[in-house]
C-alpha cells in the first residue's frame, strides 16, 4: 500500500498555468523560471536583453553624436550616422521583442505541456507558432 501511494506520486504531472506562465513571461524568462525550465529562462533573458539593450543605448549614444556632427556642420556624416544608427536600432529591438514574445508563447505552451503530462518540450526558436 505505501509502495503504491509512492507509485502514484512519483507519476503525478506539475500542474502549470499557461496563463500564469505567459504573464510571467512579461519579465522574459519568469515564465520558463515557473515550468522549471532554467536553461530555457536563462537563454531568453539574455536574448532579449543583449539585443533591445544595445538597441536603446545605440540611440543614446547616436543622439550626442549626431549633435556633434551638426555642430560642425557636417551634414553628409550626420545622414549616414543617423540612416544606418536607425537600420541597426530597428534590427535589433525588433529582434529582441520577437525574443520577447518567443518567451511568453513558449511558456504558455510548456505549461500546457507539462499540466498534460507531456515533457514541456525543447523548443528555442523564435515563434513557433
Amino acid at each position: 500500500m505505501a509502495q503504491q501511494a509512492i507509485g502514484e506520486q512519483v507519476g503525478v504531472t506539475r500542474r502549470r498555468k499557461p496563463d500564469l506562465a505567459a504573464a510571467l513571461s512579461l519579465l522574459p524568462g519568469l515564465g520558463q523560471v515557473y515550468n522549471l525550465q532554467l536553461r530555457k529562462a536563462i537563454f531568453f533573458f539574455l536574448a532579449t536583453l543583449l539585443t533591445i539593450g544595445p538597441s536603446v543605448l545605440l540611440i543614446m549614444a547616436g543622439e550626442s553624436f549626431g549633435h556633434h556632427l551638426l555642430a560642425n556642420r557636417d551634414f553628409g556624416a550626420f545622414l549616414l550616422v543617423a540612416f544606418g544608427s536607425i537600420i541597426v536600432f530597428l534590427v535589433l529591438f525588433l529582434l529582441g521583442l520577437t525574443f520577447w514574445a518567443s518567451a511568453i508563447v513558449d511558456a504558455r505552451r510548456s505549461a500546457r505541456e507539462l499540466s498534460e503530462g507531456r515533457p514541456g518540450t525543447q523548443r528555442w526558436w523564435l515563434l513557433k507558432l
